[in-house]
């Protein structure tokens, strides 16, 4: 089959595509810019068409799409022209999902590590999963896609409600905070029955988090910080790496993560309660887990300068409570370093929609700069600018700086010693991060 991917560049269609094209399918697709994965998907024969046009046209038997493109895409315009099937991203997931052993996750946050998570454990379990991520992980073959011959782990979009139309066996619901409310109307009541919906498709075991209002009712088994059929007792912090004592149906484990955050306990909490739930022995789990290393722009150290005590981290935080945790894990991990945030908000509805939470997230941080919002092909809103987060932290006493322009930051500030930089957001801000990088690496300090 010939199959030709509209948005072909994008985490998850990437991932579909390599799939596809490993299969021995003919794949082709379209995307407006390159960039990592369509290096990739060239190197192992894949044509990407630079841009949208009706031209970009090879005979295809079938066209998939991405959400972010619409149905005045010339692409799909001509698909139907020609009476080429067209389909969603999400449809033909589930197309490929359809007859395999299927592990999900989704919620508003940390489901890209906890699907990492799952995925490594089956890995060291011997399993041999597929895996389609929406992040890239240096673990998987192809970053954000893994081939296999056993279970399929993948990572499930809750940003539009075609979400709730897949059966998997095995659900982790990390949480759900309306984070993309403008999707489902503004109604909060669709978007929580919209868990549910996915909560009652699945066919085996579901696991929730006890302390979330939308989802903990979901699970046949929770996890939690005071509640759960798992339990954080406590925790202990030492630099990047942390132990936990966690209770779990009643008996305690400890628990080591060479990842920095609660929320990272949490995220591994959910994946020790899913795989005891299935009837693996948690030692092993946790065993397991003790090997688990980060996925690419989270908490991603590019610098780690001990002599300077200067460090660089990459993070796609880009909701306020990521944010909050982020500069919270910065701290834990290096207490006595000034704490420096370098954001890009992540669409004009986001920024709107949270009216002032952005502020109150980072203001613990020691120096803010702010850039202009990355739209994520959103129409901007009229009088609506990034730079209401700046005023925001003015009326918290903290000094931040605005910068219309990506481009100007660089401009903004040196490396110094003594300070952690983090660059935040899910847009291109890790354009910026990368010259910073480069520029200390030359010696420019």
């Amino acid at each position: 089959m010939r199959i030709h991917f509209v948005g072909i560049g994008g985490i998850g269609m990437s991932s579909l595509a390599l799939h596809c094209k490993i299969n021995g399918d003919d794949v082709y697709g379209s995307d407006i810019y390159d960039n990592e994965q369509t290096e990739i998907l060239r190197k192992i024969g894949v044509h990407v068409f630079l841009g949208h046009d009706n031209n970009n046209w090879l005979n295809p038997d079938l066209v998939v799409h991405t959400p972010a493109v619409h149905f005045d895409n010339p692409e799909i315009i001509r698909a139907k022209r020609e009476n080429v099937k067209v389909v969603s991203r999400s449809e033909f997931l589930r197309w490929i999902l359809d007859g395999t052993t299927q592990f999900a996750v989704t919620g508003s946050d940390g489901k890209t590590t906890t699907t990492a998570m799952v995925a490594h454990c089956l890995k060291t379990f011997g399993e041999d999963p597929t895996v389609f991520l929406g992040g890239v992980h240096r673990s998987l073959e192809f970053g954000n896609y893994r081939s296999g011959k056993g279970p399929t782990v993948y990572e499930l979009d809750e940003s539009q409600p075609e979400f709730s139309s897949f059966y998997p066996d095995y659900l982790i619901i990390t949480n759900a905070r309306g984070d993309h409310l403008e999707n489902y109307n503004g109604d909060e009541d669709f978007y929580r029955s919209c868990f549910e919906k996915l909560a009652q498709k699945t066919r085996k075991i579901v696991i929730t988090f006890a302390d979330d209002k939308n989802t903990s009712n979901l699970g046949n088994y929770t996890f939690g910080k005071i509640q759960g059929t798992c339990r954080l007792i406590n925790r202990f912090v030492k630099d990047l790496h942390q132990i936990a004592t966690v209770e779990l149906d009643g008996k305690q484990y400890q628990m080591l993560l060479n990842l920095p955050g609660e929320h990272n306990v949490l995220n591994a909490m959910a994946v020790l309660t899913l795989f005891w739930a299935v009837g693996y022995d948690p030692n092993r789990v946790l065993e397991a887990l003790k090997d688990f290393v980060g996925t690419r722009r989270r908490f991603d150290i590019t610098i780690l300068n001990e002599s300077q005590k200067t460090y660089v981290i990459d993070d796609y935080a880009h909701t306020p409570d990521e944010i909050r945790s982020l500069i919270a894990a910065a701290e834990e991990a290096f207490p006595e370093q000034r704490k420096v945030v370098i954001f890009q908000p992540h669409r004009y509805s986001r920024l709107l929609r949270e009216d002032g939470n952005f502020a109150k997230a980072l203001k613990d941080a020691d120096e803010i700069y702010v850039t202009e919002v990355y739209s994520a092909f959103e129409k901007a809103i009229p009088q609506l600018s990034a730079k209401i987060i700046v005023e925001g932290l003015e009326s918290y006493g903290r000094k931040a700086q605005y910068f219309p322009k990506l481009e100007d930051l660089l401009d903004a500030f040196k490396p110094q010693q003594n300070t952690v930089y983090l660059f935040v957001g899910a847009g291109d801000i890790i354009k910026v991060s990368q010259r910073f990088v480069e520029n200390y690496k030359k010696g420019d300090r």
